[in-house]
């Protein structure tokens, strides 16, 4: 009888001490983007995806009012055209020498310049059109097409969860055997409580002076897409060697 009370207390003290390691910890997604204008005012004139839409990496997403820009790339366009025909005509003329240096150097000059201008006129009109800055799912949209938008206002939000982060908060005296490399199995008790196995990506060196914790992040695969941002998870850091 004795013998079974030790076995016993024994027993309960290696799931207690399991318990203890096991952490809680929260899911967060590998990127998180709020995808802005890059101009200073402008009109939207379309949107060209949806709340849950999945999107690639360059992908135009929001089209902005551009006629003008469009015009002006057509305008120095036609300048660069001009250019290149007054220019070679006063080069083969000073080759000739029916005509002067630099005059040659002038419409040369001018060629560069309305191709300097062409350039900028390219780049405002690439503007107009928003990509995707990563490979994602859009989880938010702030604006609709008509609206007016201006720099630095949101348009909407990106997410990437084919890889996700969870967040555990650990005692102090896990820091010294806890490495970035060192791999971790992660239980979901949403998903039936599946297990993935991860693999800690970030130790923070610090301690929270408020909470007395330290912070560590643990990367899992998630190609199905199974885990969500904000899930629960659960891992024994006891265990890790």
């Amino acid at each position: 009888m004795k013998l079974r009370i030790a076995l016993s207390t024994t027993l309960l003290l290696a799931l207690a001490t399991v318990r203890a390691d096991e952490k809680q910890g929260l899911v967060i997604p590998f990127k998180t983007v709020s995808v802005s204008s890059p101009v200073l005012q402008e009109v939207i004139d379309s949107v060209l995806v949806e709340e849950g839409t999945e999107v690639t990496e360059g992908q135009p997403i929001v089209q902005l009012r551009a006629e003008r820009e469009a015009l002006e790339v057509e305008r120095t366009q036609k300048l660069i055209d001009l250019g290149t025909f007054k220019s070679t005509g006063a080069q083969s003329l000073f080759n000739d020498k029916m005509g002067s240096k630099e005059k040659w150097l002038e419409e040369k000059a001018q060629l560069e310049l309305s191709t300097i201008l062409h350039r900028s006129a390219e780049t405002m009109l690439k503007e107009k059109t928003v990509r995707s800055p990563l490979a994602g799912v859009v989880v938010k949209k702030y604006k609709e097409a008509g609206e007016s938008v201006d720099r630095a206002e949101k348009l909407m939000d990106i997410v990437n969860i084919d890889q996700v982060y969870v967040q555990f908060y650990l005692n102090p005296e896990l820091m010294e055997k806890t490495k970035e490399g060192q791999e971790v199995r992660v239980k979901f008790p949403v998903i039936n409580h599946a297990e993935f196995t991860g693999k800690i990506t970030f130790v923070d060196p610090r301690i929270d002076a408020g909470s007395g914790f330290f912070r560590v992040k643990v990367l899992l695969e998630n190609k199905a897409r199974t885990i969500k941002a904000g899930m629960r998870a659960s891992a024994d850091f006891g265990s890790v060697k």
